[in-house]
């Protein structure tokens, strides 16, 4: 009758567990999911690939145009999108869903590495702030998560090939970010240092041509497009050597440490206590030299070599996430059990007063609702009025992309050719899109009011259940 009650209880947990993973990832994402100007234009590029059928290594493109990822992300997402009809929500979609299974590799790995502690795990790898902002929000690098813990699934497994696979997989983090080649080295230089202890190189040798064979593609293709588009322009325009201005590579690790954990707990205050307890614990371990020290090495490797990058932005450590997570919930004995769960609580704690947050907060670059509606309602002005050499401009608001570029995107999705940034002055229809109101606008130095600011309002729209308005100004007569 005991056990009878202990299993059914067990499958109260897991059914509790499964709905907040669902809720946390699904939730309000038509509010909140960020969509600006680089998930419009993936999301256009996506469909260009379905409809020409043409199959494609090149991914998104940085916003500067010296980067050029792997298309991965695209047939990762494709599915959702095609299914979706396009619309921008249709992505996110598939975030959650490859966020939900992110959560799911990673329970399971806690499950084969210590499973005692699998109940205060779980909760904290539904609410964990960087887990959550991953699964919401339909952009490359924040795929890197699953692959790296389908890579350590494999990792754990017996035999050459499954460190091959590990290898393989590994190397598909890098195709969603290159910066993801300091947790594949780290681990690469683990398995190496393991294999010189025991003389016995076939994990490493395994697992290393794995992540040269997931980058073949990329070599080939350079090759055979010279200059190329992948690795010499990663090697030409990379951000290597190069702190933030006027800082030391000392002062610089320290920004990327205290941010790092800043993004883990979303607080000042908890932020230094998480550091404060991953410290010691690091020390504890190292003291009894503990089987957990390698996956906290890779972290701090990780962590190294964004150090070399001039500017930190928290997805160049996403790599590193599943291994710190490996490194917390590792069996320990004595005070180092102590200060793991401490640590846990910690994160624990901190995911859920930022959660609410995560799955809340309307803002400008997160209203997906809104910035379909606007495009619906140009797209519906231009074609009732049948309107020629029409553009569109972003004023008065928050959002700096003063082009408009997403709203751009989803009317070309739509068949809506606009004049682009450089014929304002051949415009005779210009929609702004702002938080503001008519006058604000004429008032608004902007360039692209120049040929308006003394023309009619031809027709004004509110957003329901936004701050956005929409204007149609046309030249004056």
């Amino acid at each position: 009758m005991t056990l009878g009650l202990n299993r059914l209880a067990k499958i109260i947990i897991f059914v509790l567990f499964t709905l907040l993973l669902l809720f946390s990832r699904f939730y309000n994402l038509d509010k909140t999911a960020r969509f600006v100007w680089d998930e419009s234009s993936d999301l256009v590029r996506m469909r260009q690939i379905y409809q020409d059928k043409n199959l494609t290594l090149i991914g998104p493109i940085s916003e500067d145009g010296n980067k050029v990822f792997g298309s991965i992300s695209y047939y990762m997402f494709l599915p959702f999108a095609i299914l979706g009809n396009f619309d921008p929500i249709s992505p996110v979609i598939g975030a959650a869903f490859w966020g939900v299974l992110t959560v799911g590799l990673l329970a399971y790995l806690v499950f084969k590495v210590n499973k005692k502690i699998l109940y205060l795990a779980l909760p904290v790898l539904i609410l964990w702030y960087p887990l959550v902002e991953t699964g919401r929000w339909a952009w490359n690098p924040n795929l890197i998560p699953f692959w790296v813990s389908l890579s350590l699934i494999f990792l754990l497994r017996k035999g050459d090939f499954s460190k091959f696979v590990s290898g393989l997989f590994m190397g598909l983090a890098l195709h969603l970010h290159y910066l993801s080649i300091f947790a594949g080295a780290g681990l690469a230089a683990v398995l190496f240092f393991k294999g010189l202890k025991e003389k016995k190189f076939n994990d490493f040798l395994a697992f290393f041509s794995g992540m040269v064979v997931s980058l073949l593609p990329f070599v080939i293709f350079d090759l055979s497009h010279p200059p190329g588009l992948f690795l010499s322009r990663i090697l030409y325009f990379n951000y290597l050597g190069g702190s933030q201005e006027g800082a030391s590579l000392l002062s610089n690790g320290i920004l990327v440490v205290s941010e790092t954990f800043k993004y883990f707990t979303q607080s000042e205050l908890l932020k230094y206590l998480l550091l404060a307890l991953t410290v010691v614990l690091i020390f504890w371990d190292l003291k009894v030299r503990s089987k957990a020290l390698p996956y906290i090495a890779v972290f701090v490797f990780q962590l190294l070599g964004v150090t070399m990058v001039k500017n930190f932005y928290p997805h160049y450590i996403l790599a590193a996430l599943p291994f710190f997570v490996l490194y917390l919930i590792y069996p320990r004995k004595r005070a180092g059990k102590i200060f793991s769960y401490l640590s846990l609580a910690v994160i624990l704690v901190s995911s859920i007063i930022s959660f609410p947050k995560q799955i809340t907060k309307v803002t400008w670059e997160g209203n997906i609702a809104a910035t379909r509606q606007i495009a619906g309602i140009i797209e519906e002005e231009v074609r009732r009025g049948d309107l020629k050499n029409v553009n569109l401009a972003v004023l008065a608001s928050e959002d700096p992309n003063i082009y408009g570029r997403r709203y751009r995107d989803l009317l070309l999705l739509k068949g809506v050719n606009l004049r682009t940034k450089e014929e304002y002055q051949i415009t005779d229809a210009l929609f702004v899109i702002t938080t503001a109101n008519s006058e604000a606008l004429r008032a608004d130095p902007g360039y692209e009011m120049n040929y308006f600011r003394n023309g009619p309002l031809v027709e004004s729209w509110e957003v329901p259940d936004s701050e956005w308005k929409v204007f149609l100004f046309s030249r004056p007569i």
